[in-house]
């Protein structure tokens, strides 16, 4: 903003990942007393938009509220203390506490279940070999009486 717009604005200014919000701002009444006007806003004169005080108070703000909503929630991932009410921080970790106890169940699940499938294929490759093994030995049994059956035939 330029320093036209501010005047002697004792608001104090603070930068988070390179977006500037002003501690007095407030969602519903602009900044400060009453919203104080920017006379960059290049949609300011434009009728379709309306010209109304509402319109002025709010227009070209809307860049200015996503950095103070994003500094909001980089204060929540920090887990900084006072940042909200001490019970929802506290119930916020015991949920966080509750969900990493439940991944980990289902992570050693998971490990439990693809030993399981391991030795359920070893199981199955070994049942493969022996059900192979059994029929050739049938095969070849099967082989020698049939010739000890072929000459009783001949006559």
């Amino acid at each position: 903003m330029s320093s036209s717009a501010g005047g002697g604005r004792s608001a104090p200014s603070r930068t988070v990942s390179g977006y500037s919000s002003r501690s007095s701002f407030t969602p519903f009444g602009g900044f400060g007393g009453g919203g104080l006007r920017n006379p960059t806003n290049e949609y300011e004169n434009d009728p379709d938009l309306g010209s109304g005080s509402d319109d002025q108070q709010f227009a070209g703000r809307s860049g200015e509220f996503p950095p103070v909503h994003l500094a909001v929630g980089a204060e929540a991932a920090g887990r900084r203390r006072g940042s909200g009410p001490p019970d929802l921080v506290d119930r916020l970790e015991a949920v966080e506490r509750l969900q990493i106890a439940e991944f980990a169940a289902l992570k050693q699940e998971l490990a439990l279940l693809k030993a399981q499938l391991a030795q359920f294929a070893q199981t199955a490759s070994n049942v493969q070999v022996d059900l192979g093994s059994k029929l050739n030995l049938f095969r070849a049994r099967v082989g020698a009486l049939e010739q000890a059956l072929a000459p009783s035939h001949q006559d």
